[in-house]
């Protein structure tokens, strides 16, 4: 597959692209395909307050549909901005554009101005790979970051949607998602990201608190070893259970060596007379 020049694309717009200085607003749409879901309502108010005060300087880049509109490629924060602020007419530019085109030029856009959360992101990238068969070497040109960071980005998708919900809303980081995608259970993966949200963990402490649970996860249960009483020791324990009144009276018999008598009781006068048969008193 030709690689796709997103540079020489760019570097054409100014050149080959329309210019309309006075165009309407109501004939100006979003494209539904906009990697960008989330706009905030603060930015949009200080953009619009200056749009007041100068005017749109920097016209927006669209394409021209069937219908007579014009979609967005780049810039519908500015068309929002304009709307908020009163404006009927904008300046724009207009070129003929593919829907490959349309997405990487918007996603790139994005990415510049770190516009997108890194769930917008990923699912930018995902839809260039799957939908229109970009490599993942061809994405990693266009937005000029590592191929490994295309492969993390899009790897968080892969995170329960409420994971992703709260990476949206900017709960948790992508360096958190990407720590939660080392644990294999998912009941598990919610339960670390709901610790992390309610103690505000950073990173680091996430992963340890998920290598301290890996590691008593993987340890062994010990099996208990039976207990193998020879008969001679067994009739000595017996005896001694007599002397006391105990039935807890145990040896630990290990031949030659070294070992251990152990009386159990049950009270305070039963220590008071055990230790009386003891001393013969």
């Amino acid at each position: 597959m030709e690689a796709y020049d997103i540079k020489s694309e760019t570097k054409t717009l100014s050149v080959d692209s329309d210019y309309i200085p006075s165009c309407l607003l109501e004939d100006i749409v979003p494209n539904i395909n906009q990697p960008r879901k989330q706009f905030l309502e603060s930015e949009i108010k200080d953009l619009s307050e200056s749009i007041k005060q100068n005017g749109l300087l920097q016209p927006i880049l669209t394409r021209k549909l069937d219908n007579g509109k014009y979609e967005i490629v780049a810039g519908e924060r500015r068309w929002r901005a304009s709307k908020k602020a009163g404006l009927t007419e904008i300046p724009i530019f207009v070129k003929k554009l593919t829907d490959k085109d349309v997405l990487i030029l918007s996603i790139i856009e994005n990415v510049q101005r770190e516009d997108l959360t890194p769930i917008e992101e990923a699912r930018a990238y995902q839809l260039m790979i799957m939908d229109y068969k970009i490599t993942q070497q061809e994405v990693s040109e266009a937005v000029s970051k590592s191929r490994a960071t295309i492969a993390n980005m899009i790897r968080l998708l892969k995170l329960p949607e409420s994971v992703q919900d709260h990476i949206s809303n900017g709960e948790l980081t992508a360096g958190h998602g990407k720590t939660l995608l080392s644990i294999e259970n998912e009941s598990d993966i919610l339960r670390f990201s709901d610790m992390t949200v309610t103690e505000s963990l950073s990173v680091r402490e996430l992963e340890r608190r998920i290598k301290e649970f890996k590691n008593i996860k993987d340890e062994k249960p010990v099996k208990p070893t039976k207990e193998v009483v020879i008969p001679e020791i067994k009739d000595i324990m017996d005896k001694l259970s007599t002397r006391f009144s105990s039935n807890k009276v145990k040896i630990n018999y290990n031949g030659d060596k070294k070992g251990k008598i152990m009386i159990e009781y049950g009270s305070k006068k039963e220590l008071d007379d055990l230790v009386a048969m003891l001393l013969n008193e």
